[in-house]
């Protein structure tokens, strides 16, 4: 016990003595998704295809059907070995066109959170929990 209390006093000593910024550890599927900017997102159901182009500054630019968005990501590191890397992508402008679905919600001020697992051809799983069990859309690179 003794030794523990230690540990975390010497461990807060030498944090504090650090200066305060963000602690950044990229994932392998995130990279992906920033080197390569432009992104098809394959929904079932439809022919339609979003086009998500992910900037290196953090701003993001959706395209589906009518519809056009913009906002900004950011990656959300997991907390276990077990768990998947994710991206929140906040909505800032919604031009309120028909998206692929139909849909025209506004979405501005808004914001999503999607678990990536990385497939094979380069396949980008967009899922719902953190540990990839239910993935039904995936982005793809477009050119």
């Amino acid at each position: 016990m003794l030794k523990r209390g230690i540990t975390l006093v010497f461990g807060s000593l030498i944090m504090s003595q650090l200066p305060a910024q963000p602690i950044t550890i990229e994932s392998d599927v995130f990279n992906t998704l920033k080197t390569q900017q432009h992104w098809g997102l394959v929904q079932p159901g439809t022919a339609c295809v979003e086009q998500y182009t992910f900037k290196a500054n953090g701003e993001v630019e959706i395209k589906s059907h009518l519809e056009r968005i913009t906002g900004s990501y950011t990656q959300l590191v997991p907390t276990q070995n077990i768990e998947l890397p994710a991206v929140v992508i906040r909505f800032e402008t919604d031009n309120q066109q028909p998206d692929c679905m139909g849909d025209a919600t506004n979405q501005a001020g808004k914001s999503t959170t999607n678990f990536l697992k990385k497939g094979a051809d380069q396949k980008i799983y967009f899922c719902d929990d953190a540990l990839g069990k239910n993935c039904s859309v995936y982005l793809r690179p477009e050119h």
